[in-house]
């Protein structure tokens, strides 16, 4: 005999992926690789549900040509439009003004007018991402948008203190979000890393809720109708 437990279906309402369909969504990383890594499968499963998903990078420190082909192929993957905030060659974050890197997002939020944007974590370490998450910030006075957190990116196992307060059921997109990071050749193969540590981490988030993989998010700000 079955429990209830055992047949819970969760109400179509409460999908991410009814939520945004048929509105933009922003996801915002500080290098190529780092939406892949962090929301890949959730990027993926909102572009299959009908949103509109832009991946924004914010810089391309070095490598230009390699890097921005491969954040053009990781983008192709998952079915997104790729941004590059800082185009048109080499930039480092930390070397631009924290009131020029604010404007710039400004002007993205009222380009794309999301209906929500993804972004660090203020728990990451890297000093980028912690930038990139601190000059989000201000753009929520924009405009009434969801704001979300991913987790802290990272080629290697890190102990970080992230605590999502929602999960994504990335269960049919965990493929997609693989092959999306494997398209970073130049940080991974080409460095000798294994990519199989992302799916190892989805597959416990997923044990969260109850899924086989799911990618977890702390939630900064939610609009509520």
């Amino acid at each position: 005999m079955k429990r209830a437990c055992d047949t819970e279906v969760r109400p179509a309402g409460q999908s991410i992926a009814n939520r945004y369909s048929g509105k933009t969504v922003v996801a915002i990383g500080a290098h190529p690789d780092d939406l892949e890594i962090g929301i890949g499968g959730t990027l993926a499963k909102l572009r299959q549900h009908g949103a509109h998903v832009v991946m924004c990078v914010a810089s391309i420190p070095r490598d230009y040509d390699v890097r921005i082909e491969e954040a053009r192929r990781g983008a192709e993957v998952l079915g997104c439009e790729l941004k590059i905030l800082m185009d048109g060659g080499p930039q480092r974050i930390e070397d631009v003004k924290t009131c020029d890197l604010v404007g710039m997002l400004d002007d993205m939020i009222r380009e794309y007018k999301p209906a929500a944007v993804l972004t660090h974590s203020k728990a990451d370490f890297h000093n980028d991402h912690l930038l990139i998450y601190q000059a989000c910030l201000p753009t929520q006075r924009l405009a009434y948008f969801d704001f979300f957190s991913y987790h802290p990116t990272n080629c290697r196992p890190v102990p970080i203190a992230f605590h999502p307060t929602a999960y994504v059921d990335v269960s049919d997109t965990i493929d997609a979000k693989m092959h999306a990071i494997t398209a970073h050749a130049s940080q991974f193969g080409g460095r000798g890393l294994d990519t199989e540590m992302y799916r190892e981490f989805a597959h416990v988030q997923g044990r969260m809720i109850g899924v086989p993989y799911a990618e977890g998010l702390d939630v900064q700000r939610m609009v509520l109708a």
